[in-house]
């Protein structure tokens, strides 16, 4: 009996043998980017001058802001301008201090904001309500103080913060290097000891103590853990952008692990299959044996000849 026709093949016959086009898949997989797993993580910890850098800038664009401005329109324009930067770059200071000198905790930053939008906010309506002047002698007194921006200052200041801004830039890449791989956490310090922490260190964990910290660098602290998560045993500050370094740790430790998981799995594999292996052959080696002598023997121990 014949075999009923499955499917027709691609040149019409029923019987033809169906070819399976693979060159589209091959062509997607192709297209997508090839994103080989990291081998290591290499990043940097920062003092706290690393969050001077809104000074820096402020400075340098206010300086060439106000003299494009000064030349392009009148005096008055440029009078109101001043003053609207002299408030722009006091802030930028208060903020970049702020950072520098204390940490603002996510939670207590949420908390100060809403009293201090609660009292301002509900001062206005107070004032528009009754007619009560709670702010405007508030207003007043930093408005007569005719707080404005010298752009030689900002200019001078900057240009002062960019040579310890650099030289700290150049330093923390000599001193303070850390190289991160499934086996050791490292910190190389050049001219003094390097230190490593061996297997012991596999869990890694990241906090964000300053929300201004945050918002400047991205910055954060990563504390090592042991294997067993008991027991601290580095604590890194002050690394910008943590969430992307937390994103390449958590890919490098990720693959490893499923590495040797896949490795472990082989290993028993061929270990079960050399087993096997070795077994069939002896059974081999046995029943053979047992042909040979039963044919120099033959039928119940007779010699047939």
């Amino acid at each position: 009996m014949s075999e009923a026709p499955s499917s027709p093949g691609p040149s019409g016959n029923p019987y033809a043998p169906t070819v399976l086009n693979k060159g589209e898949d091959v062509a997607k997989r192709s297209k997508q980017p090839d994103k080989s797993p990291p081998h290591e993580v290499v990043f940097f910890a920062y003092p706290k001058l690393i969050y001077a850098w809104p000074l820096i800038v402020a400075g340098l664009g206010f300086y060439f802001l106000a003299w494009g401005w000064e030349s392009a329109f009148s005096t008055e324009s440029y009078e109101s301008l001043s003053g609207f930067l002299g408030w722009a770059y006091l802030f930028t200071t208060l903020i970049t201090l702020t950072t520098m000198a204390i940490d603002l905790e996510r939670n207590y930053a949420f908390v100060w904001a809403l009293i201090f939008g609660l009292f301002f906010f509900g001062g206005l309506a107070l004032s528009s309500w009754t007619n009560i002047p709670i702010f405007d002698k508030i207003f007043d007194f930093f408005y007569r103080l005719g707080a404005k921006y010298d752009p030689g200052y900002g200019l001078a200041l900057s240009i002062l913060l960019l040579f310890p801004y650099a030289v700290m830039l150049i330093w923390v890449r000599i001193n303070h290097r850390w190289r991160i791989t499934h086996n050791e956490f490292e910190q190389y310090s050049w001219g003094r000891a390097d230190d490593s922490l061996a297997r012991g260190a596999k869990r890694v964990r990241s906090t964000y103590p300053d929300l201004l910290e945050f918002l400047l660098c991205g910055a954060g602290t990563l504390i090592v853990y042991s294997a067993t998560g008991r027991s601290e045993l580095r604590r890194i500050p002050n690394v910008p952008f943590l969430f992307r370094v937390r994103k390449k740790i958590n890919a490098l430790l990720e693959t490893q692990q499923v590495t040797l998981r896949d490795q472990d799995m082989l290993a028993e594999a061929e270990s079960e299959a050399e087993e096997y292996e070795s077994d069939s052959a002896e059974d081999g080696e046995r029943r053979g044996d047992d042909l040979s002598r039963g044919g120099a023997e033959g039928i119940g121990g007779n010699d047939p000849l």
